[in-house]
């Protein structure tokens, strides 16, 4: 019986830890500015009506009109129009941005 309680008690501490990990590195996603290395090499722009489209034809015309981080593939939505994307790891970005990592939802 003494063996189950200590296993009990270690699997909970651990799994408590896990989480409050798990906490801590989504308190500390802070938001892309536009200005960081990684959002300039992307063409990233928090308003993706603010993209040039003669640097980027990807978002030129009305298909590209219709792109925005929010339906992007690689985006995660976070709720209040901001979410994660696979590309920029670590980082927040706005639902209406753009960035010419853009990838169409299947």
């Amino acid at each position: 019986m003494p063996t189950n309680r200590r296993r009990f008690i270690l699997q909970t501490t651990a799994g408590a830890l896990t989480g409050l990990a798990s906490s801590a590195a989504l308190a500390t996603e802070t938001h892309l500015a536009e200005d960081e290395p990684i959002a300039v090499a992307l063409g990233y722009k928090i308003d993706a009506t603010q993209v040039d489209t003669a640097t980027y034809p990807k978002r030129a015309g009305a298909q590209g009109a219709q792109q925005f981080c929010r339906n992007c593939s690689l985006y995660r939505d976070r709720g209040n129009d901001v979410g994660t994307c696979s590309a920029i790891p670590g980082k927040l970005v706005a639902g209406p941005g753009w960035c010419n990592a853009w990838v169409p939802k299947l």
